[in-house]
């Protein structure tokens, strides 16, 4: 499993995909999942999100939900001396990305830096190597989407490995997804449920994506895959996550409560399957549970979150065995089915 989450985390981070420019990347994972679930199975939606369906006219429909946008840049101002001025796309975080290496959607790379001052986007600009202001517009348009460029590489032991990469936050469970419903397609079962995976939009501006897929779909039930916090390093704060410690079963986040319901469901199929979970407390922050809750007259809303260190940063971390347990539980739910 640590070879095929790998693997295709370096095809996702080679797309940049900051929120509302997840298109080609999202053809990549249709792409991947043709051949599983057929083409008459996966559609875009007017919004942009990727929708896969299993199981169609099978019970009440369930709504699984990864976005595939990451937080990034976009260019809105090119100074006379050919520097590229550009404002966040979702929650970046200016204190761990002076000097890094960004690049724009059509290849052209740059370096992020900033005015003497602050360690803010106001005083952010990116250096893509042109003289002028003309040079820069062959380079560069303004509205083009830009995002960091880091590596992907495995730490930790073999018993225990770790992924480390730019953007986890969300393409670790775009990965998770892809390959639960890679199992579930291989498996030839009937479910109980018509069951949609979306791969959302926009999440990081406001959850956007799976607003309108919910509307659309009207699910009576839906789970959020996500990052959470892990509270397993120094002088962080005190919360119940921690790398290894299995499937993160959500109970809230900044976006939502979820389901007294779906709480109990999701922790009987964990037990009852053997997989190794933990209690997801997260006190800040919003996922798409939060608005698939809260669509049309309502949903049953969960979560599956994977534990990850240095969110937000180019060198997010997970470990490889919650990404297993989390795996386990998507492909679990669906088996045993959504009736409460």
């Amino acid at each position: 499993m640590k070879d095929i989450l790998f693997n295709t985390m370096k095809a996702l981070n080679g797309f940049v995909a900051p929120s509302a420019h997840e298109r080609e990347e999202l053809e990549y994972i249709k792409a991947e999942l043709i051949p599983f679930v057929g083409e008459e199975n996966i559609y875009f939606d007017k919004m942009g999100n990727l929708i896969t369906v299993l199981g169609k006219g099978c019970g009440e429909k369930v709504m699984f939900s990864s976005h595939a946008d990451t937080i990034g840049f976009v260019a809105y101002f090119i100074d006379d001396k050919g520097f590229v001025k550009v404002s966040t796309l979702g929650g970046v975080n200016a204190q761990t990305l002076r000097g890094r290496q960004v690049r724009f959607a059509n290849g052209v790379n740059g370096l992020l830096c900033f005015e003497s001052g602050e360690l803010n986007m106001r005083n952010a600009y990116v250096d893509i190597g042109a003289s002028s202001k003309e040079e820069a517009e062959k380079l560069v348009s303004l509205g083009m989407a830009a995002s960091v460029v880091g590596d992907v590489f495995v730490m930790g032991t073999e018993e225990d490995p770790r992924i480390v990469s730019p953007f986890l936050d969300d393409r670790i469970a775009c990965a998770i997804q892809m390959e639960a419903i890679k199992r579930l397609a291989k498996m030839k079962i009937k479910l109980c449920n018509e069951v949609y995976f979306v791969f959302s939009v926009q999440e990081e501006v406001g959850l956007r994506g799976a607003t309108t897929a919910a509307f659309g779909i009207d699910p009576v039930y839906g789970i959020a895959l996500d990052v959470t916090g892990a509270a397993d390093t120094p002088k962080c704060d005190p919360m119940n996550m921690v790398l290894g410690g299995g499937a993160c079963v959500k109970y809230m986040d900044g976006s939502v409560i979820c389901s007294p319901k779906m709480v109990e469901f999701m922790n009987k199929v964990a037990e009852d399957a053997n997989i190794k979970h933990q209690t997801e407390i997260l006190l800040y922050g919003g996922t798409d549970a939060g608005a698939m809750q809260r669509t049309r007259a309502g949903v049953y809303a969960g979560g599956i979150s994977i534990a990850t260190r240095y969110i937000h940063t180019p060198t997010e971390e997970v470990s490889v065995k919650d990404c297993e347990a989390c795996i386990d539980l998507v492909v679990e739910l669906c088996k045993a089915g959504f009736t409460f």
